[in-house]
């Protein structure tokens, strides 16, 4: 490479950096940077000096005029005098306050109208009378009554007890029943709000190793809400532990009564 060939390129070299200086000066030149702006001072204004704004005038409302300036006074009148007792009688009757009767606007016959006004025929739960809807405790005492002497061939049997008995070989298996019971039964809460109240009698077979392979509702409480919670009880618990040693049967039965009564359940 030549020394010639050399400057030359010095020379294009320092030409274009000159170039480049100048457009860069001329750019700011030109275009000189933006200064913010200040922020304006705020301007206080004096309200005493401003001219108070003119109100219309309120209009008053014209007096009349009174046609005579004076006073003048009229004589009173006076009814002519009667019979004292048949004048009494007759301002009586004028008087006497009529008894308000209710106005019955016209129905057509055969319209929703007609139908709302017709009294609403009970039906057959209706019209029973409250105690058998919510038998108290004497009935409930009756009812339990009745369905043990009407169970109590069952029992003679000898695989059939009653919960609440004083068997002494099944005493503890049926404390331990009756325990797994009462940790998930519970009183349906709209039935105790409407004091709803009855016994459901159940028949349940357990197999050796404490558990319940079949439930029969032998009768009704009356109330399908008490009947449906007496089954889900039943389905909830678990084993209850074995049979007793003495006892050599594959299957027992248990006759329980589920009673529901004064927002409390007493199982029996």
């Amino acid at each position: 490479m030549t020394d010639r060939y050399i400057e030359k390129s010095f020379l294009y070299l320092l030409c274009i950096s000159l170039l480049l200086h100048l457009g860069v000066f001329a750019g700011l030149y030109y275009f000189p940077p933006t200064s913010p702006e200040h922020p304006k001072e705020p301007v206080f204004i004096d309200l005493q000096q401003m001219e108070e704004p003119i109100l219309p005038p309120e209009q008053r409302q014209q007096e009349t005029k009174r046609r005579s300036e004076q006073r003048v006074r009229v004589p009173a009148e006076s009814a002519p005098r009667g019979d004292a007792p048949k004048d009494q009688q007759v301002i009586e009757k004028q008087t006497a306050p009529s008894p308000a009767v209710p106005r019955q606007q016209p129905v057509t016959p055969g319209s929703s109208a007609a139908s709302l006004l017709k009294p609403k025929e009970l039906t057959a739960r209706q019209a029973l009378p409250a105690q058998k809807l919510f038998p108290g405790a004497n009935r409930l005492a009756q009812l339990e009554d009745s369905y043990r002497r009407k169970f109590e061939n069952e029992i003679a049997e000898g695989d059939t007890r009653f919960l609440n008995s004083d068997d002494i070989v099944f005493g503890s298996f049926l404390r331990r029943f009756e325990g797994a019971v009462y940790g998930v039964w519970r009183y349906p809460q709209e039935a105790a709000i409407k004091g709803i109240e009855g016994i459901t009698p159940v028949r349940i077979t357990f197999n050796r190793r404490g558990e319940i392979t079949n439930i029969q509702q032998l009768e009704s409480s009356g109330a399908r809400i008490l009947d449906e919670e007496v089954l889900r009880t039943l389905r909830a618990i678990g084993p209850v532990g074995g049979f007793p040693k003495g006892f050599d049967k594959e299957e027992f039965h248990l006759i329980a009564f589920f009673q529901y009564g004064g927002a409390r359940r007493s199982l029996r």
